[in-house]
């Protein structure tokens, strides 16, 4: 099963927060960037998100407990998280739910599971209606032990989408542009997968 202080380290790295030698945090990812639409941000939560869940105060005082809880309640949770069987593959739907949003996210998966399941062979279609739930989270832990490669595969159909998605927002919005290079370096990619 995958764990959410697995997760929830490598959404923090995305989001600028860095850590020294010794596991202290050194770095918050604070930043107020005229170009993003979420305005002030720290650990990747936005002023906005804060106080609606329950913040009051300057954002940049938020401790990184409050900004974790946001993310397990928020993400992780409605991810079904805990019964993902697979840490790499939960890491990356739910720091795409972060970046892309939660239906998003899960929408990207289920039409990954559904292009490859060999026309229902393997495992029947998933709705697409970007709710996880025990159906979703089921085929997928299916998925990943039905060959050695489908793993990979899972994660890069994702990736793929993802990126479209990037590409999609830049293009009907130049301010994201700015953003660019960073969503393409930092949340594109298949980290550490050997291929079969």
């Amino acid at each position: 099963m995958a764990d959410f202080a697995v997760s929830i380290r490598k959404v923090l790295k995305h989001e600028g927060c860095a850590w020294d030698e010794n596991g202290n945090l050194i770095e918050t990812g604070y930043c107020n960037n005229p170009d993003d639409p979420g305005g002030e941000t720290i650990y990747g939560i936005t002023h906005d998100e804060a106080v609606e869940n329950g913040w009051v105060g300057p954002i940049s005082e938020m401790p990184l407990s409050f900004a974790t809880e946001i993310y397990r309640v928020k993400y992780w949770i409605p991810l079904w998280g805990e019964h993902i069987d697979d840490q790499g593959i939960a890491d990356e739907v739910f720091d795409t739910a972060v970046n892309c949003g939660l239906k998003t996210s899960v929408i990207f998966l289920q039409r990954a599971l559904n292009v490859l399941n060999e026309r229902q062979k393997l495992w029947p279609d998933v709705a697409v209606d970007g709710l996880m739930g025990g159906t979703t989270s089921l085929t997928l832990n299916t998925a990943i032990v039905s060959r050695p490669y489908m793993r990979l595969c899972i994660l890069r159909a994702i990736d793929s989408l993802q990126c479209c998605r990037y590409i999609v927002l830049a293009e009907s919005n130049p301010k994201f542009e700015t953003f660019m290079p960073g969503w393409l370096r930092a949340r594109c990619g298949v980290e550490g997968i050997i291929e079969p």
